[in-house]
């Protein structure tokens, strides 16, 4: 009994001797976030300062890449008017090329009239040369299949053994592309 009675102390000691050790780091652990809570002013300094580097950082990059897409975006534009920067004089000049074809297509009996007729012809093949060395070219469409996109049908024709259905037969204006814009479409009678 008496080593029961020894036993039963020791056991409540070291209980005890526990219990004294929970509280302490209970009480260690309730100062460390007490500790934590209280944060000093230059740790929210430094806090504060790491948001603000962040935000900027982000605003700078993202500034960044707005430029770089307005500079991509400009040297696009540029290269589109450089590509059809002649469209609008071709498209004032067209019409004066179809009188001239049109004068050449007229038959001439003196010589008076073959020589102008020679001059006008000159003339056409001038401004040939010209559209030419602007990367712009005339659409002839004759015998093959109507494409919508180069071409605009203002009649159509009953299909026979030479022009099968759709067809272009016959050209009453030419079409002009300037590289691959169309500028002009090509007037023509399609085979149906």
């Amino acid at each position: 009994m008496a080593k029961d009675k020894e036993e039963k102390n020791t056991d409540q000691k070291v209980s005890s001797k526990k219990e004294q050790t929970n509280s302490e780091s209970v009480k260690d652990n309730s100062s460390k976030k007490a500790k934590d809570k209280e944060v000093s002013p230059e740790d929210k300094k430094i806090k504060e300062l790491e948001t603000k580097v962040d935000e900027l950082s982000d605003k700078y990059l993202r500034s960044e890449a707005e430029m770089q897409n307005m500079q991509t975006r400009f040297k696009r534009e540029k290269a589109s008017m450089l590509k059809y920067d002649g469209q609008k004089l071709a498209s004032s000049i067209l019409p004066v090329i179809d009188n001239l074809q049109r004068a050449v297509e007229v038959e001439v009996n003196d010589d008076g009239g073959k020589q102008l007729k020679k001059g006008v012809e000159m003339v056409i093949s001038h401004f040939n040369k010209a559209l030419g060395e602007n990367d712009i070219e005339s659409i002839d469409p004759l015998n093959e299949k109507f494409d919508p996109n180069l071409c605009q049908a203002v009649q159509t024709e009953a299909a026979d053994e030479e022009h099968p259905a759709d067809t272009v037969v016959k050209v009453l204006q030419k079409g002009y592309k300037l590289s691959d814009r169309v500028i002009r479409p090509a007037m023509v009678v399609v085979a149906q």
